[in-house]
């Protein structure tokens, strides 16, 4: 690589928080160490790693034999007895766990037995572990028998890694970097082979930049560092163009509050707030190699953030020249939100995610969940959520619909269009009565096949029946204006009650509500205009619609979750608008900022 400047304000900072978690889990919970799963072990053993062997750390040459003993920069609060104490024991209890752990085949067992991609996560902290240890001039007795250690279970997984499968797309790129970095350090043509298959697959980039799984989590968690990886060690550099691709489609989906968007994922972080500091070597890497300033100002600003695994962050700049290197065209560290991070409007088309900004207004609608044939299942994008509002520190988390249809569950979007700063989304929904079976599909035992009808099963012939069809039509217009959002909804079909969620974060004050009878802690609108205020800053929402028993305020997720008595419900401060499907209703959600 070119010579470039370090950041040693970054590496001070990303040391001292790598010291405060090691100090942190060495006090209380160092003991526990015999029971630790195979990854959180090796992840326990990479931070300490990276501390011992850091010369501006507390616990620098705590290992036992690197030259130089304990240093005194790394800035642990009481810390000297931490670094005092050593970390031989702790290193040497963490590598005779993974070594039980470790089955016959060199795999490591977990939920998933006998797993490679579940071992490669474990081997690719150890692969980074043996190579900030074998980068030392002096590595000591115990350190040189941790390098031994670690090269034999590395060495026992191999074979197993290279003949091994997977079972979800990013397991495939996350075992792949696990061989190229095993490949580095021990080089075999099977190895080389074996990453040559997968990625003759092809990776699974969809044309917005996202990738399959459209994850937030997984992106910043595996797929984008097993690229990085990949491309590092196994000479693959066009692989950086995937990740270059992804990062730059998250970047309007950024929130001040330190989140990232991720109700259109494929994965669990579709029900999560995710927070986004697991990108920032991400942005921090490529805005180094690439010059890139749009990256840098989205690393300055995850800089602000507190540091995601601080101790695996300080092993890899170790390793990656480019993730310590002074950000190029960085804008001043205390910039609150930067333009790039804030466009008028973004689209992921293929996710069916859109956003506006209007005023101090971020309006985000979302309508590409997946197609539940199978089921509500592991895999698919079903986050009913169809529409979020912010005014500042106020957010409108969610707002949902659900209908009393034959226990169908909410509003999913099957069909999604934009136009301009409107976003149309619509649904058709059926449900059938059966009449009887024609002569000819009767038989004589009255015993038919069992069959899932779409709702229910049962050995009823569904498909032999004729049948009464009941239907309702649900289409929803989202139209972003400045300072506000106008929703309409149309209903077509059965005349039946209906109630829109809105779901706010926690904290503000609510006005212009009442309690919701039925629904404990919730409230109702049932008439003008509603607000939801946190500090200067307050969503309006209205208008209401009257209060019928025949409507209940209460969200409904559907037969799917409620037979197996499960949920799919949100958290936050509830109020429902309930009403009839019949005909058009009108909702308009306004921000506004009191002047200091």
């Amino acid at each position: 690589m070119e010579t470039t400047t370090a950041d040693t304000a970054f590496r001070t900072r990303v040391v001292e928080a790598a010291d405060r978690s090691v100090a942190a889990f060495l006090a209380t919970h160092d003991a526990d160490a015999a029971a630790l799963p195979h990854r959180a072990a090796m992840g326990r053993l990479l931070a300490l790693a990276a501390v011992t062997t850091e010369p501006g750390s507390a616990f620098y040459g705590a290992g036992g034999g690197v030259a130089g003993g304990v240093g005194s920069g790394g800035g642990v609060a009481g810390g000297g007895g931490s670094a005092a104490g050593g970390t031989v024991d702790p290193i040497r209890r963490c590598l005779d766990r993974l070594e039980q752990l470790q089955g016959p085949t060199g795999l490591f067992d977990g939920t998933n037995l006998c797993s490679p991609p579940d071992s490669a996560f474990t081997l690719n902290d150890a692969c980074i572990a043996l190579g900030i240890i074998r980068a030392l001039e002096a590595p000591g007795e115990a350190l040189a028998d941790a390098e031994a250690r670690l090269a034999g279970i590395i060495s026992r997984a191999t074979d197993a890694l290279v003949a091994g499968g997977v079972h979800t797309p990013n397991h495939r790129w996350e075992l792949s970097a696990a061989l190229a970095r095993i490949n580095a350090l021990q080089p075999r043509q099977d190895i080389a082979d074996r990453i040559n298959e997968w990625l003759a697959e092809g990776i699974d980039q969809l044309p917005d930049g996202m990738y399959s799984e459209r994850s937030a989590l997984y992106a910043s968690a595996v797929t984008n560092p097993s690229l990085l990886a990949i491309a590092d060690h196994a000479g693959r550099p066009g692989l950086l163009d995937h990740v270059r691709r992804n990062l730059m489609a998250f970047l309007p989906w950024f929130n001040p509050d330190g989140t990232l968007e991720s109700v259109f994922s494929r994965r669990q972080d579709q029900w999560m707030d995710f927070e986004a500091a697991p990108f920032l070597p991400l942005y921090r890497r490529l805005a180094g190699q690439d010059a890139n300033p749009d990256f840098a100002a989205a690393a300055a600003w995850l800089e602000t953030l507190p540091l995601h695994e601080p101790a695996k962050l300080l092993a890899l700049l170790r390793l990656d020249p480019w993730l310590g290197a002074a950000l190029p065209d960085a804008p001043p560290s205390d910039a609150i939100f930067p333009d790039v991070l804030t466009p008028a409007d973004a689209v992921l088309e293929t996710c069916g995610a859109y956003r506006f900004r209007t005023g101090g207004a971020v309006t985000t609608v979302y309508g590409g969940c997946d197609n539940l044939v199978p089921g509500v299942v592991s895999g698919l994008a079903s986050n009913p959520t169809f529409l979020r509002f912010a005014q500042g520190a106020a957010v409108l988390a969610g707002v949902r619909l659900s209908r009393s249809f034959f226990d169908l569950g909410p509003f999913r979007s099957q069909h999604t269009v934009r136009d301009g700063a409107t976003v149309r989304l619509s649904e058709e929904l059926s449900a059938n009565f059966y009449l009887p079976l024609p002569a000819a599909r009767r038989r004589d035992d009255g015993v038919y096949a069992l069959g899932h009808e779409g709702r229910f099963s049962a050995s009823m012939d569904f498909p032999g029946r004729p049948t009464v069809v009941h239907r309702l039509g649900t289409k929803i217009a989202v139209r972003a204006e400045e300072g506000q959002t106008v929703l309409e909804l149309d209903f077509d079909g059965a005349d039946t009650a209906f109630a829109l969620e809105l779901t706010f974060r926690p904290g503000g004050v609510l006005d212009g509500v009442i309690p919701a009878s039925g629904t404990p802690g919730a409230f109702q609108l049932v008439q003008g205009t509603g607000s939801y205020r946190l500090g200067a800053d307050t969503i309006e929402f209205g208008p209401g619609l009257p209060a019928d028993p025949d409507t209940p305020p209460a969200y409904n997720p559907g037969e799917n979750y409620r037979y197996l008595a499960g949920t799919n419900a949100s958290d936050g401060v509830k109020v429902f608008i309930t009403g009839r499907t019949a005909g058009s209703h009108r909702l308009v959600l306004r921000g506004s900022t009191e002047a200091p």
